[in-house]
């Protein structure tokens, strides 16, 4: 890769660190950190846009996404506990099946005889 026509500094500077046994990772990351360092090179122009500096406009919409999925959750926290409160308020709704597999496995359901001689040929009993 590195006899392929034009210097490559990024590319030079992690083989030399290669050579004296530095960690790959660690090599390629400090080269690239030292070419975006320089003005007009081409790491610069391929990272700045993702490391860049951001505008006050780019930075108060995040700033708006990140209260707007706090405040989501927070009134889904509130719906969680209105419904959670009123599911156990006074014994109003103690016969109400709930989605808790400890609540689905209390229910029996009585089937009539007649209906329960029906389901039985149906199983081949």
């Amino acid at each position: 890769m590195l006899a392929a026509g034009e210097p490559k500094p990024v590319f030079e500077s992690a083989y030399g660190a290669l050579l004296e046994s530095v960690d790959p990772e660690a090599a390629l990351v400090a080269a690239v950190r030292r070419a975006v360092a320089q003005p007009g090179n081409v790491w610069r122009r391929l990272l700045e846009p993702v490391t860049g500096v951001r505008t006050q406009a780019e930075y108060l919409a995040q700033v708006r996404c990140t209260l707007d999925a706090r405040a989501q959750t927070q009134d889904w926290r509130r719906r969680a506990k209105f419904w959670k409160r009123a599911a156990t308020e006074e014994g109003r709704h103690g016969e109400t099946v709930t989605p808790s597999v400890s609540a689905i496995s209390a229910v029996v359901d009585v089937l009539p005889r007649e209906r329960r001689e029906r389901v039985e040929e149906m199983l081949g009993r």
